[in-house]
């Protein structure tokens, strides 16, 4: 991206950190250090995580987009935070949501993991979040259950060719308000008219910061029409001089686009990383997820020196299909496992993962037992018909109770006995089950009127042997 990008977002974190060293000491014996962040959110929907610990939230000026946020914080949300390292946790004094893109689906791609919004590319992996506000909760989405037409809103790391999007939430239809970047074209200031991307951005009514200027990177806010955005803000973008004197320690974390070997150079959450100077641990490729560290240019606000750069995750591949429940057999040597009736296998490409502590994990850790989350491509097995896992992460149970709950396709359906199997085991339902599809209960007939073999279903209950009483039964997408 080019190094303008992204500054009035980025020039903020340079701010005030010298109140920091005031800080007592922590209850480990040593002094919190001062810490700021650009990064992907992890850890779960209950306890997110940033650079692999927990953040304490109390007292955060939570903001997106420059205004005040009072939603949730959750995995695959980009971010930039400043505050303390605790030693076990982050405490933070503010923390700011960025968002690239905002707007209707116009083309998607499950097979390639790609969508198309606002004339933009966005490419996905195993390191992906799909998320939907329902009520007041979150449910998790495939890239199979969004639609065209379908508002959604990406965050990632971005370049001008396209979009690693880390978080995308689906916003309800008919919402007509729009996000976007990029270079602005065909400028008539006496009109108060650009291009972006292919779209008429009519700016007379919009908060303007930065000057009008032909090919400047420009952010855009305001509601969508035909092919025509009325604006609301525009942001024009200028460099400027870096504040970061006070900062202690900048530390970067999440997916790289970019890659130019011969400059040593990369894109990472608006950032221009110079690497040339760095101690990098694993191999650099599009799409693997880093942490860096170092520290911003004193005249570029865009530009990052990094002084060490880590391989975190390897480049994954888009995920098609997922399943929860318990590992019941590891093959630790042949890097296959299995769900249940469902096997998978692994390789130098899986996501491997645990979420509390938050943080990568050898397949050897896995063990017989654990509960999982799996993400996987059902279009490529091995020779034994398992299917390709690109993401595995071991789910730990933050209530210290027993996992009941497991997903994945439904077969032998009998709309009769109103039974079905899901991994091998037999669900059984009663009239006390609760059965739910798109936010909206169903009795249970005409829920298994509804229900096909090959749906992903979610379903919480007791096991017993083989059999699992569901005491709720929800349709995922299909």
């Amino acid at each position: 991206m080019a190094k303008e990008v992204r500054f009035s977002r980025l020039v903020w974190l340079a701010l005030g950190l010298a109140i920091l060293a005031s800080c007592q000491m922590n209850p480990s014996g040593s002094t919190p250090q001062a810490v700021q962040v650009a990064g992907v959110v992890g850890g779960t929907e209950t306890k997110p995580t940033l650079l692999g610990k927990p953040l304490d939230l109390q007292g955060t000026s939570l903001t997106k987009e420059g205004e005040p946020y009072g939603g949730s914080v959750l995995p695959g949300m980009v971010v930039v935070a400043q505050g303390t390292d605790q030693g076990n946790t982050l405490r933070l004094q503010s923390l700011e949501v960025q968002v690239e893109l905002k707007g209707p689906i116009a083309a998607l791609d499950v097979n390639a993991g790609t969508l198309t919004v606002l004339g933009q590319q966005v490419l996905t992996d195993a390191n992906t979040r799909i998320y939907e506000k329902v009520g007041g909760s979150y449910r998790t989405l495939l890239l199979s259950d969004l639609a065209i037409g379908d508002v959604v809103e990406v965050q990632g790391t971005a370049t001008e060719s396209g979009i690693l999007a880390t978080y995308i939430e689906r916003h309800p239809r008919g919402n007509n308000e729009v996000e976007l970047e990029g270079r602005a074209t065909n400028l008539d200031e006496p009109a108060k008219h650009f291009t972006l991307n292919g779209y008429t951005v009519d700016y007379g009514q919009a908060h303007v910061v930065g000057t009008p200027r032909e090919g400047a990177w420009v952010e855009v806010k305001g509601t969508l029409s035909g092919t025509l955005i009325q604006a609301t803000k525009v942001v024009f973008k200028t460099s400027g001089n870096n504040q970061f004197g006070a900062s202690r320690r900048v530390e970067l974390e999440g997916p790289i686009l970019g890659l130019d070997p011969t400059q040593k150079t990369f894109q990472l959450l608006g950032y221009t990383v110079d690497y040339s100077a760095a101690n990098v641990v694993g191999t650099l490729v599009d799409g693997a997820y880093v942490e860096a560290k170092g520290q911003v240019d004193a005249n570029d606000p865009t530009l990052f020196h990094a002084q060490l750069v880590k391989v975190k995750y390897p480049k994954s591949y888009p995920a098609k299909a997922e399943a929860k429940g318990t590992v019941s057999a590891i093959d630790h040597q042949g890097n296959t496992f299995s769900l249940g009736s469902l096997g998978f296998y692994v390789d130098a490409n899986t996501v491997l993962k645990r979420d509390d502590p938050d943080g990568p994990i050898a397949f050897a850790d896995i063990q017989v037992g654990d509960y999982v989350e799996v993400q996987y491509d059902p279009t490529r097995t091995d020779a034994d018909m398992r299917y390709y896992a690109v993401r595995v992460e071991v789910k730990t149970n933050q209530d210290g109770e027993g996992m009941e709950e497991w997903e994945g396709p439904v077969s032998h359906l009998d709309a009769t006995s109103y039974t079905f199997q899901l991994l091998g085991y037999t669900v059984t339902t009663t009239e006390a089950t609760r059965f739910e599809w798109r936010d909206q209960a169903y009795g249970r007939a005409d829920f298994f009127a509804l229900l096909q073999n090959g749906d992903r279903v979610e379903v919480k209950g007791t096991l017993s042997g083989t059999t699992i009483a569901a005491e709720k039964v929800e349709l995922k997408g299909r």
